[in-house]
């Protein structure tokens, strides 16, 4: 917890680029690092989730909890207004200042997964994108109020161990990685016609 999932939630503000509900910002986080859970068997945050009635949620309302600190620090704005059930309706909004803690804390990988969950659930309502955190495979398999328990995709665990067991397919990529630090980048079309695509 803490500087990590700080780093998460200011992409998160920074990359919707508008008003982002409580109960969205937390679902959004919760995705990505599922997804990151997923492919590579960690979370991207170092949170741990837990059933609530409302969906998937950081134990102890982690993401709340540091979301309020990114505000307090003035790396994010907080908003709270009535919804139209007459509940609090807390909205926040990337802060006056900007902090360096997403460029130097999260890697190429972990940015994409959380910018990729972004762009895969930007344009669905609030009700839409808590039904698909309802819909992930922890949240389906625990009971009410149980810690959910992530799994790596066995899938992609397979193709990952495969390619790197594969010693033709190493020494390509190695290959690659000089032969584009020596050349220059290669056009679609040579990676095509280079690689049978």
């Amino acid at each position: 917890m803490g500087d990590k999932a700080k780093a998460v939630i200011l992409t998160v503000l920074n990359e919707m680029g508008a008003s982002v509900q409580r109960t969205l910002l937390v679902k959004l986080v919760y995705l990505a690092d599922n997804t990151h859970f997923e492919h590579f068997g960690s979370t991207i945050t170092g949170l741990n989730y837990m059933w609530d009635y409302y969906g998937p949620n950081a134990i102890s309302n982690a993401i709340v909890v540091e979301a309020d600190e990114v505000v307090q620090e003035d790396f994010a704005c907080l908003k709270v207004g009535t919804s139209i059930y007459g509940s609090d309706n807390y909205l926040y909004t990337a802060g006056p200042k900007e902090s360096d803690l997403p460029d130097s804390l999260l890697n190429p990988i972990e940015r994409q997964v959380i910018v990729d969950t972004i762009k895969r659930y930007r344009n669905l309502t609030l009700r839409q994108v808590v039904a698909a955190s309802k819909r992930t495979e922890p949240f389906l398999a625990a009971k009410q109020y149980e810690v959910l328990k992530m799994r790596q995709s066995s899938d992609y665990l397979n193709m990952v161990n495969t390619l790197e067991s594969n010693p033709d397919f190493m020494a390509a990529i190695i290959e690659g990685t000089k032969a584009d630090a020596e050349v220059g980048s290669l056009r679609l079309e040579e990676v095509r016609r280079k690689y049978d695509l």
